[in-house]
């Protein structure tokens, strides 16, 4: 058994120890089913919590279709509530160790930091696709059985490209974590560069190319079912994950 399998493993069963599993799946279960239940009940929530006063509600509003609210809940749930919870979530991932000495007793073992690095990528990313995967797949039968069918290839394929997305919040949570010993500090920097790469990635062309964010536009435009999209995105997000973690390994060599 190689360094890296059993460090991943390591890591994984830490996860497991803590609930991770549970209670981060459960966590996107609960998004990925609010924005359809939003969309198809909000005059029933209205008049129920007695807010409905004042307010108009057109009777002859468009029906949002399935793509419409699958988009919705990636946007306005998964990459607002859920990207918050999720870097909190492994926020520590590096600087628990190296606060607590574990990563020093680690690396003066036969172990390459190569291998340490990855198998902290490897690990949390499956953690977080995992929860992700439960959580979309459950929106994803909830909408249909509430707006009508949708495409299961494009759902499909909007969870690899959202995948890259992940690893690239990911690696950029071990990059951070280099430079930052404060678990907190880590985790308030990760979501601001994050979200700024978020935004900027809808301003032009040219920028959502080249940046990490053009992965997410890129996951989101198959929901919609854009035929002609660029895949360059695919690329810069892969360029700067490598980057990330180039860029952290030779930052913990100096320190």
């Amino acid at each position: 058994m190689t360094n890296f399998t059993t460090l991943m493993r390591t890591e994984l069963l830490e996860a497991s120890k803590e609930f991770k599993f549970i209670w981060l799946t459960l966590l996107f279960v609960i998004l990925g089913v609010t924005q359809p239940l939003i969309n198809k009940y909000m005059d029933v929530i209205l008049e129920n919590l007695g807010g409905a006063e004042g307010i108009t509600i057109d009777p002859n509003r468009a029906v949002p279709n399935a793509a419409e609210v699958l988009l919705s809940t990636v946007s306005g749930q998964f990459n607002q509530i859920g990207l918050i919870i999720l870097i909190i979530s492994f926020m520590g991932l590096i600087a628990s160790d190296r606060n607590s000495g574990m990563q020093d007793f680690i690396l003066t073992r036969p172990v390459s930091l190569r291998s340490y690095l990855l198998s902290k990528l490897a690990s949390h990313w499956l953690i977080s696709m995992f929860c992700i995967s439960i959580g979309a797949t459950v929106s994803y039968g909830y909408t249909v059985f509430l707006f009508g069918s949708y495409s299961l290839t494009n759902f499909m394929l909007f969870l690899i490209f959202y995948s890259l997305w992940i690893l690239y919040v990911v690696s950029l949570t071990i990059l951070i974590s280099t430079y930052l010993k404060s678990p907190i500090l880590i985790a308030i920097t990760t979501i601001l560069v994050s979200i700024f790469f978020i935004v900027i990635s809808g301003f032009n062309h040219l920028i959502i190319q080249l940046s990490p964010g053009g992965i997410l536009y890129l996951a989101q435009s198959r929901l919609l079912s854009i035929q002609d999209l660029n895949y360059f995105s695919i690329l810069t997000c892969l360029v700067f994950i490598v980057c990330n973690m180039l860029l952290a390994n030779l930052n913990i060599k100096k320190s």
